[in-house]
């Protein structure tokens, strides 16, 4: 009989093989059978008997959280843990992990090619040819890629990434983050700005935040007034730091000249959400982290965190402060 219980909360894979490899000889690896529903009793029960919890997006409240007196570890298959109430566990001296860095190349090629589609206006090159027609000036103005600023809100890990591929290709890259001072920035070939500033001279402004209150519907329709109408707005971090009804508004109004969105507010986003099909946006369904292998790093380090706590060692990538 298995010494303990690992619960998976939700996943999207064929099968759990690679947990299970991993933790099969100390637990049993056991699913909430992809349930998502927070009102769902039973959950709560089974919850009550794991000894490590591992999670993708159901959310882990409160009163998920206090009825988890065995836990040891609640391990996210991702960067951001929105969905988790990292204080509740903090309370309960569980803490709570993710997987900082496995989709950083992932994300940022993603970024880059959603930045590049704007700066060669692919889209409404492609949809001209489409219909049968051999246009230039659908398309203009293009300037050098070169002469372009590239302004990066959240210079993290995937942040960092972003600037120095749009620094290879010659663009000037501002960044903006709060936790940080210039000499953090020393050693890259970016600048770091206030957001003002960034927003005034962006050609391109792309957001690396983590979801938070302080950046909960952070570009609003003031954030929008601010930027060049000839700009592009990217989003790969978190669908609610953008103010969607804004976003519309400002895309409708031409304050800012399209957006590249590969998360929105509410997921999948409702058919009839004017941003899924509206000509100035470039949408992705929430698939910039993906690549097979960046999937299976994710799976295999959240097992070997969760393995390393059940046999006595110590939690890493913590995001929340336990006593």
């Amino acid at each position: 009989m298995s010494k303990y219980t690992v619960i998976v909360t939700d996943h999207d894979f064929e099968n759990l093989d690679i947990e299970r490899q991993r933790l099969g000889d100390i637990a049993e690896v056991r699913t909430l059978s992809q349930c998502t529903e927070q009102d769902d009793i039973h959950s709560r029960e089974y919850l009550a008997t794991a000894d490590a919890v591992i999670n993708l997006r159901y959310h882990l409240d409160t009163e998920d959280i206090a009825i988890m007196d065995n836990c040891n570890v609640i391990s996210r298959y991702g960067i951001g843990v929105d969905n988790i109430d990292t204080e509740a566990a903090a309370r309960q001296e569980i803490p709570v992990t993710n997987v900082p860095d496995y989709c950083k190349e992932e994300v940022a090629n993603h970024v880059m090619m959603l930045l590049l589609a704007f700066a060669r206006s692919l889209n409404p090159y492609h949809n001209d040819v489409a219909m049968g027609n051999w246009d230039r000036s659908v398309g203009t103005p293009i300037h050098r890629f070169s002469t372009q600023t590239v302004g990066i809100v959240g210079y993290g890990t995937i942040g960092r990434e972003v600037g120095h591929r749009a620094a290879a290709l010659g663009a000037e890259v501002l960044v903006t983050d709060p936790f940080l001072d210039p000499e953090d920035v020393s050693n890259d070939p970016v600048q770091l700005v206030k957001f003002d500033k960034l927003l005034n001279h962006g050609n391109f402004i792309t957001i690396h935040s983590p979801l938070t209150e302080a950046t909960r519907g952070m570009f609003n329709q003031d954030v929008f007034s601010r930027m060049k109408r000839s700009s592009y707005l990217i989003n790969v971090a978190r669908g609610p730091i953008v103010d969607d009804d804004d976003l519309l508004a400002a895309l409708d109004n031409g304050e800012i000249s399209g957006a590249g969105v590969d998360v929105f507010s509410s997921e999948p986003p409702s058919e009839d959400n004017p941003l899924r099909d509206h000509n100035k946006v470039l949408a992705t369904p929430h698939v910039a982290w993906y690549s097979e292998e960046a999937n299976k790093e994710r799976r295999r380090t959240v097992s070997q965190i969760v393995r390393t706590v059940l046999t006595g060692g110590d939690a890493y990538n913590i995001v929340n402060e336990t006593k």
